[in-house]
């Protein structure tokens, strides 16, 4: 598998360099024998809605009378997302490796007095960790604050961690330039990186002070006594504020790395990111000594994440067969039609897809699925309506779905954490992700 896996992801990135035609249908082949041979392995959510997708996909590729021969270019549309996850471990081992996460974490016990100050640390310490290290930041942020709420009534406790968890890791992920969300968004609608970032940054900026002023006063009447630890001198408290100030330094030399890389071999935005995070990571390893450690930590996580891509695997290829062969049938201008016809009408357009990933998510479609979805029907009217306030719609909409959506990776991570119904954290985090999506929405419309 592991062998498979590679040999498919490698020759992708060497036809980003080469763009041959022979070897992009090879890597169309590999994909479908990558699809067969990772079924069995796979979630039975995931293989069961890639089995879906792939049957419609092929009713659709025989119906408009297509060569059998065509058939494996069709299965090579997600590879770029999936070459995503095949790198990311390199840019989390660092983190792990340069112990920016423990330097880190050690800003939730220093001097707090109620819930409402460990709740903005607690967003603050998932938003600076959660751009790196994505998923894992949650159980290690849950760890950390575990025993300063241990007090606590357990209702409260699993509701502040709840929130004040998820909520940190949204604001993370969209500004990261790893975040698939967000950069699948500005791939399919063709706006700069550096054209939206500064409006995901206001964004961002304004959903933080939102929000701890929401978690201040929910919870600053549960008070709490917090010693700091006897560590805590002088030396101690510089080398934390120098690693916080480390990691956005590199976090920043990243975004600049792949804004610069992607206009000198104007590529898309998704491969300059997958050919960018393995080669910026060991330079990154190397700049803080750590080189040895790093490709001693990197490479089994690498190892171990990659066998697990199986279900991941199964349910981008199935999704990206059917979308493909979809956005290339007439099927997709009956699609289109209620959107065009939306598009005359601004607000109800951005609700309608504000609410459309919410409903879908609480349904247990993912919002990658979603997303890759609705592109394919949206294509018509980015000539209608201003792409960056689209992408803006969707990219907020779509990120409300990983703090609200029951079925989304970081809500049921949590629920497994507290031991609680995915349902329940969902409950939790409900209006705000309207809240979230909404705001994104208000701003769209601004900049109309």
């Amino acid at each position: 598998m592991l062998f498979l896996y590679g040999l498919l992801f490698i020759s992708y990135f060497i036809n980003l360099l080469l763009d041959v035609e022979w070897l992009s249908y090879l890597i169309g082949v590999l994909a479908i024998i990558a699809w067969l041979i990772s079924i069995k392995g796979s979630s039975k959510l995931f293989s069961s809605i890639s089995i879906i997708f792939v049957g419609i996909g092929v009713f659709v590729f025989f119906y408009e009378g297509r060569d059998i021969q065509e058939l494996p270019l069709y299965m090579t549309s997600m590879i770029p997302l999936l070459a995503i996850f095949y790198v990311l471990p390199f840019i989390n081992s660092i983190i792990i490796v340069g112990r920016y996460d423990q330097q880190v974490s050690k800003l939730l016990k220093v001097h707090i007095q109620h819930l409402g100050q460990l709740y903005g640390r607690t967003s603050l310490v998932t938003f600076l960790l959660g751009g790196f290290l994505n998923l894992a930041t949650l159980p290690l942020v849950k760890a950390v604050i575990q025993k300063n709420i241990s007090g606590f009534g357990e209702n409260l406790r699993n509701k502040f961690v709840a929130q004040a968890m998820l909520r940190g890791y949204v604001f993370s992920i969209i500004i990261s330039p790893m975040e698939l969300l967000v950069i699948l968004t500005i791939e399919y609608t063709h706006i700069p990186y550096l054209k939206i970032l500064p409006w995901l940054v206001v964004f961002t900026l304004l959903l933080i002070v939102l929000n701890w002023l929401v978690g201040h006063f929910s919870y600053k009447k549960n008070k709490l006594i917090v010693e700091d630890q006897p560590t805590a001198n002088a030396s101690a408290k510089y080398l934390m504020k120098q690693k916080v100030f480390s990691l956005v330094i590199y976090l920043l030399l990243f975004m600049g790395v792949i804004v610069g890389i992607n206009q000198l071999l104007n590529i898309g935005f998704l491969q300059t990111i997958a050919i960018v995070i393995v080669p910026f990571s060991f330079i990154w390893a190397f700049s803080i000594k750590r080189l040895k450690s790093y490709v001693t930590y990197a490479t089994p996580l690498w190892k171990t994440r990659t066998i697990g891509m199986k279900s991941n695997l199964v349910l981008f290829l199935g999704v990206g067969f059917f979308t493909s062969n979809l956005g290339d049938s007439h099927f997709i201008d009956y699609l289109q039609k209620p959107f065009t016809s939306l598009s005359h009408y601004p607000l109800f357009l951005f609700l309608f897809i504000q609410v459309l990933f919410l409903i879908l998510a609480l349904s247990g479609f993912h919002p990658l699925v979603t997303l890759s979805i609705l592109v394919s029907m949206l294509e018509p009217i980015l000539q209608l309506v201003n792409p960056l306030s689209l992408s803006l719609v969707l990219i907020t909409s779509a990120l409300s779905t990983t703090i609200a959506g029951p079925f989304n990776v970081s809500v049921s991570i949590t629920a497994d954490l507290l031991h609680v119904n995915s349902y329940k954290v969902s409950i939790w985090n409900l209006g705000f992700a309207f809240l979230f999506s909404g705001v994104g929405t208000v701003m769209a419309l601004c900049l109309l």
